[in-house]
């Protein structure tokens, strides 16, 4: 079990009777609570219905990182959409800094929010070349990166972490405050630009959004790859032995403590690609030895206390899926690993475009972009 969804959480009631509201959400992660809340705030009436509870799934079971950027390093990244788009993209995910920040702040969410940098280590000598120029060309630009050669790291101060379903369920609670209306137990079976149909009624909508990440071609024709991701945390060590969250090889490999001192492992997912695929929240024995053998290289001498697996939802270029559908249905999907990383901010653009704003970041996420 995740230890993040340890916590327990009173249940909320399933849709009962058909609804009637200017936007209906499917989907209770990081982005859907996140659009659901923006919206309420700014006056809409929503409705969220949810298959299982609020972050069960992705949003409840990653590290808990607020990074900046994709998956991929800066020039890697460049070379993929260009620099301009690149630094576009990485101005988004600093905008879902600056929103975390607020938010937490605003609602008195009590989630464990750190922001004390990331560690990004190399792999390999072309993996370092790729981020020391990655690095000189974020310090061109203005962002706060200090480059350690001899390490072979780049610590990028203004990331964080954070304790990943209190967040999400505080968003929730925060949006319930506001005046929207979430559904637990509620599977949503068919989506249209105006309706949405689950197994315990309808809610007709001015908009809808769905939000599902790796579940979202159940519903909508999407471009996504369901990808398993293994975690193990052990139990609190007497003393921080580290600073802050460590994200390396390129991304295959995470690791952090928590505030209460537990260590973090994650990744390794290279050693199986092809097992890693699938929506089974299931655990791979090759994987998770690999993250107890780095346990004990690492000398982390704590027993391992949670083990969990958590479904990611890979797009085809590695950039969410934020926009308008030829059917007409909203999509925010698609978060390649990173949905806390774009989380509200993706919220804040879906929330735009189902109030009929044309928010112009909208355009790097467009779901039909070649």
């Amino acid at each position: 079990m995740s230890i993040w969804l340890a916590d327990p959480a009173a249940p909320r009631a399933s849709l009962g009777v058909d609804l009637s509201v200017d936007v209906a959400i499917v989907g209770g992660g990081i982005a859907g609570v996140s659009a659901a809340y923006l919206l309420a705030r700014r006056g809409a009436s929503v409705a969220l219905v949810e298959s299982r509870a609020i972050a069960a799934a992705a949003s409840g079971r990653n590290a808990g990182f607020l990074l900046a950027g994709v998956a991929e390093n800066f020039i890697a990244a460049s070379r993929r959409y260009g620099e301009t788009v690149a630094s576009r993209v990485w101005g988004v995910t600093e905008r879902n800094q600056t929103l975390v920040k607020e938010v937490v702040a605003r609602e008195g969410i009590d989630c464990d929010l750190e922001w004390n940098g990331s560690l990004q280590l190399a792999g390999d000598e072309d993996e370092w070349t790729e981020m020391l120029a990655g690095a000189v060309a974020l310090l061109r630009r203005g962002h706060a990166l200090e480059i350690d050669e001899a390490a072979r790291s780049v610590c990028v101060a203004t990331d964080g972490a954070v304790h990943p379903a209190r967040l999400v369920r505080g968003l929730a609670a925060a949006a319930e405050r506001a005046g929207a209306r979430i559904f637990e137990g509620t599977a949503a079976t068919r989506v249209s630009r105006d309706a949405v149909r689950t197994t315990r009624g309808s809610v007709v909508a001015g908009s809808v959004v769905v939000c599902t990440n790796a579940y979202a071609p159940r519903l909508v024709d999407l471009r996504i790859r369901p990808i398993r991701g293994q975690m193990l945390a052990t139990a609190p060590l007497a003393e921080r032995v580290l600073r802050r969250p460590v994200y390396a090889h390129r991304g295959y490999r995470y690791w952090r403590q928590t505030a209460d001192g537990r260590v973090l492992v994650g990744g390794w997912r290279d050693l199986a690609l092809e097992e890693e695929v699938g929506e089974e929240e299931r655990l791979n024995g090759r994987v998770q030895a690999a993250l107890d053998g780095f346990l004990r290289e690492s000398n982390l001498n704590a027993p391992v206390t949670h083990r969990w697996a958590g479904i990611m939802g890979f797009s085809h270029d590695g950039l969410p899926y934020i926009g308008r559908l030829g059917s007409g249905v909203l999509v925010c999907a698609g978060f390649t690993g990173h949905g806390m990383s774009f989380g509200l901010a993706a919220g804040e653009l879906a929330a735009g475009l189902a109030s009929g704003e044309t928010p112009a970041d909208a355009a790097l996420f467009d779901p039909s972009r070649p």
